[in-house]
């Protein structure tokens, strides 16, 4: 790729100097573009970024290889300038594509092919997660100028950049990429934030249009379709699962009574990070169900684990839709199924990772429901 033959400009955007003025697009746009932002500008083919705010608060809170991943998708969109493909597509596309450009990047540093970075597992687990924060704000449509998307769009973008490779990227069929941004179509989901109380998560009963009834009859009418018959998998609060799990664990599916069981400590804390973080904590257990009762197969292993996260992806995509007749995601769900696969489902009071890593989840994730069930 021809280097950039603009600069790159590390500005301060509380003292923007006439150095910094050099840049195209502050020229162009004011000095307010440059606050908490980090932008390539095509007027110049250059790189500016906010070095007293938006780099320094990320790299503090998610390492030091995150500004690596920042300038890297920045150089997805230099790459997008030098194919001539930097207009032709709508921005969630364009900056999607960035984010897959700067995972075929990160993958190259894991090989151990970028001479002057290293990054590790763990440390990519916590850059992933942190890509999560990097979401437009709800109120945002796909089609809407300048969208980027949402955490879980932007971050299965980078995973499969790092799984599938720059060719990837860059291929003319990444265009028709699906997205999950959208906004609210209801004040009252609005003001919520989309979020419904606690004890409504954890209704087991079909009296109203929760999670839990939901999760039975997706998985029963998928049973049935493959000429299976589904029990319904029972709910109840208790310290510890009776079987199937760690000591350590409070939330686990246990197969012996078909019962996924859940302590009210771990079920308030996953809650904290909004109702789908929780109900993604539930759809695992149901997803162990699964491997459990149609297919007999392990339950407390890697395998498995990675299964129950397909199982997980495919449940969210059939109920990831507006104005559905019964349970239905809420546009904020997708960015707290993202940071319980990241964060909650491989704690050891839950489920544990059993030798996977973030990486590893999300992809399983991502596939499930990108690719359906067929994929899992």
């Amino acid at each position: 790729m021809p280097p950039l033959t603009g600069k790159i400009y590390s500005v301060d955007d509380s003292d923007i100097t006439a150095g910094a003025l050099r840049n195209g697009c502050l020229a162009r746009a004011g000095v307010r573009v440059i606050k908490d932002n980090a932008f390539y500008c095509t007027l110049d083919d250059s790189i500016a970024y906010d070095r007293n705010g938006f780099l320094p608060k990320l790299v503090a809170t998610y390492g030091d290889y995150f500004a690596a991943a920042v300038f890297s998708h920045e150089f997805g969109h230099a790459v997008q300038a030098r194919l001539g493909i930097a207009d032709q597509e709508r921005s969630i596309v364009r900056e999607s594509q960035a984010d897959c450009a700067a995972g075929a990047f990160t993958a190259s540093v894991l090989a151990y092919q970028a001479p002057h970075l290293r990054v590790t597992s763990d440390q990519l687990d916590q850059i992933l997660t942190g890509y999560i924060q990097l979401r437009d704000p709800v109120s945002h449509d796909a089609t809407d100028p300048g969208t980027h998307g949402t955490g879980f769009d932007r971050l299965s973008s980078f995973s499969d950049g790092i799984e599938k490779g720059v060719k990837f990227c860059f291929a003319a069929a990444y265009a028709k990429r699906q997205f999950t941004q959208r906004p609210f179509v209801s004040d009252t989901d609005a003001q919520t934030g989309g979020n419904v109380p606690l004890e409504q998560v954890l209704d087991p009963t079909p009296r109203h249009d929760g999670l839990l009834p939901s999760l039975n009859a997706f998985w029963r009418a998928k049973a049935k379709d493959i000429g299976k018959s589904w029990a319904d998998v029972a709910v109840v609060e208790a310290d510890h699962p009776k079987c199937g799990a760690t000591a350590q664990s409070e939330f686990g599916y246990c197969p012996n009574d078909n019962t996924v069981y859940y302590s009210r400590k771990i079920a308030t804390s996953a809650y904290s990070f909004g109702d789908y973080a929780l109900g993604t904590m539930f759809t695992y257990g149901w997803g162990l169900a699964v491997r459990h009762q149609l297919f007999g197969r392990s339950l407390d292993d890697k395998p498995a684990l990675l299964a129950a996260g397909c199982y997980s992806g495919a449940y969210a995509k059939s109920v990831n839709v507006d104005n559905a007749s019964g349970f239905a995601l809420s546009p904020p769900d997708m960015d707290e199924a993202a940071t319980a696969v990241m964060t909650l489902v491989g704690h050891p009071e839950a489920f544990s990772d059993r030798g996977t890593s973030g990486l590893d989840r999300i992809d399983s994730f991502t596939m499930g429901y990108f690719g359906d069930l067929s994929a899992c």
